[in-house]
């Protein structure tokens, strides 16, 4: 009987493939224009990762890494000095207020909006550095809170503050003007609870539009130490996070997250480095004598169950014996008495050591240590630097291989870090408590505006705008710095606000401050430093630098 062949519907336009058509062929690869396509090792296949709405991610990871990272900067002093760093080149000594109100619509010119707003700004600084005006608990200044704030945004990706009201009764009792009070509070006290029933978002309770209504935190009452729930108003809640790194998400994480890993691979390598050089501290000295020892003893023993020789009587023999053990005892002893005396003390640095002849002194250490740890560590301080938004140099303070041309990329690539944390953590906190401030100051009349409290209701998002300035840039060469903004400065491509910003100053401020040094100088017959050289003896024309010289001369005359 013949067999008949086998039939295999092929669609039109394709071909039958080896696999489909059962022949020993071999399958020809056909190149593919597609992600993740040069996997053959299996590398990313191992690596197990879904895609999934961010708040699920935050959800499910936020509290065992806040207690992570919150224990690093507890106890590594790496983490820990890196949260100072952070810190400081985020606030500073403080954020300052640079009032920026548009009063145009109640008639103020110009000079009057600059006049109120130095006004503003100095009453907000005698408030915010009394901390009994601006404290609950009168005990932190602003700037205090705003170092609290950025420290709970390390540890845990937000931080919350709490605003209260005291009326004038409870301030006569604790002798303060202001009633407008902020307290912060931990965000381990804010549980992430999610009831997607009853609108509970990890603690925050939302509307239809996701807009949080009030939030849920645990605070502790009474005397028994028991946490009862609290609701509080949305509008008298801070909550500050970054909320760019997670959209969606209604809570944050800690960005310290990504390097959780690495930190503790580090303290691991350190600790294994350590335990090796206390290792190698560790050592057995042992002494080799060419005299017999144990042998010559066991030797000796067994003649004393030996038959004596012909023709020596037993009472002989054991004397023999027992003046042959006396002997080797002896040369024992000597040689114990000679070490005592004359040498090895392993304790005392100073003594020499003197050996018997033919004796030998040995040490047994273990061995040493790799030259792979300063590289491999240096790699883990850098991923923990580049995660945290500071400079490798900054992280581990050493500059052993930096240049100017390397310190200078290296801030100017990590400093939009600073900023961005300014303006979305820090900045945010402080103008939060600044406008119920200022609302209050102005409906109790202590800051004067043209048309009273009416008029601030009508116009208050005009009245609130300000600006925060912080720390400026950290630069390895002033000099250059102010010969780049003065070159900058005559060519047009900056100006006097923009270098005053970046300093963190107002620049009216500091030109109303030149001013009056100018006056000043004038008045007691002194020539002022402000200003541009001009010439002067030997300069070029118009005023120019002349030949081989870097500045043109200044004229004092």
């Amino acid at each position: 009987m013949q067999a008949s062949k086998p039939r295999v519907r092929v669609p039109a336009g394709r071909s039958l493939s080896p696999v489909q058509s059962g022949s020993n062929a071999v399958a020809r690869s056909v190149p593919q224009w597609r992600y993740l396509r040069g996997d053959r090792a299996g590398v990313l296949a191992a690596r197990r990762a879904v895609t999934r709405d961010a708040k699920l991610d935050v959800w499910e990871a936020a509290e065992r890494a806040s207690a992570l990272a919150v224990d690093f900067m507890h106890n590594s002093g790496w983490m820990a000095g890196a949260a100072d760093q952070i810190i400081t080149d985020t606030v500073g000594t403080e954020l300052k207020l640079n009032a920026r109100p548009d009063l145009s619509a109640l008639g103020y010119t110009a000079a009057e909006q600059t006049a109120l707003a130095r006004i503003i700004e100095s009453e907000w600084r005698r408030w915010a550095w009394n901390p009994r005006e601006c404290d609950l608990a009168g005990v932190s200044t602003i700037a205090e809170m705003t170092d609290g704030v950025m420290r709970h945004y390390l540890g845990f990706g937000e931080a919350f503050g709490v605003l209260d009201y005291l009326d004038p009764r409870q301030r006569s009792a604790h002798g303060i003007v202001s009633g407008t009070k902020v307290k912060l509070v931990a965000p381990h006290r804010l549980p992430r609870v999610t009831r997607e029933f009853e609108g509970l978002e990890q603690g925050i309770f939302l509307d239809n539009l996701e807009r949080p209504t009030h939030y849920r935190f645990k605070r502790r009452e009474g005397g028994g130490g028991l946490d009862v729930d609290v609701d509080i108003m949305a509008r008298d809640v801070i909550h500050v996070m970054d909320r760019g790194l997670n959209p969606g998400s209604p809570r944050g994480i800690s960005p310290m997250t990504p390097a959780l890993k690495v930190a503790a691979q580090a303290d691991q390598l350190a600790d294994a480095t350590l335990t090796t050089a206390l290792m190698q501290a560790i050592f057995a000295a042992t002494i080799t004598s060419p005299e017999a020892s144990e042998d010559a003893f066991k030797a000796i023993q067994m003649l004393e169950d030996t038959e004596p020789p012909t023709g020596i009587e037993r009472n002989e023999w054991v004397e023999l014996v027992a003046n042959v053990q006396a002997d080797l005892v002896e040369v024992w002893s000597q040689r114990f008495d000679a070490l005592k005396a004359g040498g090895v003390n392993l304790a005392d640095a100073a003594r020499v050591a003197h050996l018997g002849p033919g004796e030998k002194l040995e040490f047994t250490t273990t061995e040493t240590a790799g030259s792979q740890y300063l590289p491999f560590s240096q790699n883990l301080y850098r991923e923990q630097a580049r995660c945290l938004g500071i400079t490798a140099e900054s992280f581990t303070l050493d500059w052993s291989d930096a240049t100017y041309t390397s310190s200078r990329m290296g801030v100017s690539s990590i400093w939009p870090i600073a900023l961005r944390r300014r303006e979305r953590v820090a900045a945010p906190f402080c103008q939060s408590v600044y406008e119920p401030w200022l609302e209050e100051s102005i409906a109790e009349g202590r800051i004067p505006l043209r048309g009273g409290y009416q008029a601030f209701l009508a116009n208050k998002q005009r009245i609130f705008w300000a600006e925060w300035r912080g720390p400026e840039q950290p630069t390895a060469d002033p000099y250059k710095d102010a010969l780049a903004d003065k070159v900058k400065l005559e060519t047009g491509a900056t100006n006097l606000q923009r270098i005053y910003a970046a300093k963190g100053q107002d620049w009216e401020e500091e030109l109303e401050q030149a001013g009056r040094e100018i006056e000043k100088l004038d008045g007691i017959g002194m020539a002022a430093p402000h200003g541009r050289s001009t010439g002067g003896d030997g300069a070029g024309p118009n005023g120019a630098a002349a030949d081989g010289r870097r500045d043109p001369a200044r004229n004092d005359a």
